[in-house]
């Protein structure tokens, strides 16, 4: 019983550090052969030219692949937020949006408190939920209406929903992110200067359901 509050009380505290794999000792219980426990597994799978090709991150984390910035969290904090605001006489469509926006504009990834339950909010590691910068895309898995556009105009929110509803199939993104155009380049004169990522203008985001 106490090993069950354990795991449950680490499964929902907020922020939650990477999984680790390699750096820790593995248990092997003996319920009718010997089970495995502590690992992902990661090292047995085969890396081309020694290059890994799963990575563990916290929960949240702020990530860059090139020079786009995305921001992730596996939290439902759209949903918590919105289940504790006061609103009237919005524009349609323009709740979501407007709940994405205290975000950033808190520059947290859970701009709540007290936590909705069942979060357990470790106050000790604030510092761990805050925003570092103002990410290019922001992917916030929810229960709440799927959706992805630009919010503050710099910064595309995307709710892919859950890839699965009870015993159902749900939902899942595509995104594809293109490359500046060549004339955007060719004004630079081959120079090192800095350009804005213009993210919402050259990604295209495709929710699809299971």
């Amino acid at each position: 019983m106490q090993l069950t509050l354990d795991i449950c009380t680490f499964l929902y505290r907020y922020p939650q550090p990477p999984l680790t794999d390699g750096k820790r000792l593995p248990v092997v219980l003996d319920i009718g052969g010997s089970t495995e426990t502590g690992t992902l597994g990661i090292n047995r799978i085969n890396h081309s030219r020694k290059i890994p090709r799963v990575h563990c991150m916290s929960n949240p984390c702020t990530f860059r692949v090139n020079e786009i910035t995305i921001g992730v969290t596996s939290t439902d904090v759209l949903f918590h937020m919105s289940a504790e605001e006061i609103n009237a006489n919005l524009e349609p469509g323009s709740r979501l949006r407007r709940i994405a926006q205290h975000m950033l504009m808190q520059q947290s990834f859970y701009p709540l408190f007290p936590p909705s339950f069942p979060i357990n909010l470790d106050m000790t590691r604030l510092k761990n939920w805050l925003l570092p910068c103002s990410p290019d895309i922001m992917i916030v898995p929810s229960k709440l209406t799927c959706f992805a556009s630009p919010i503050l105009d710099s910064t595309v929110f995307i709710n892919p929903g859950h890839l699965a509803r009870g015993h159902t199939g749900g939902t899942y993104g595509i995104m594809e992110i293109h490359p500046f155009d060549n004339y955007v380049l060719e004004q630079t004169g081959g120079e090192e200067v800095l350009l804005q990522h213009g993210v919402p203008d050259r990604i295209h985001v495709e929710i699809k359901r299971v």
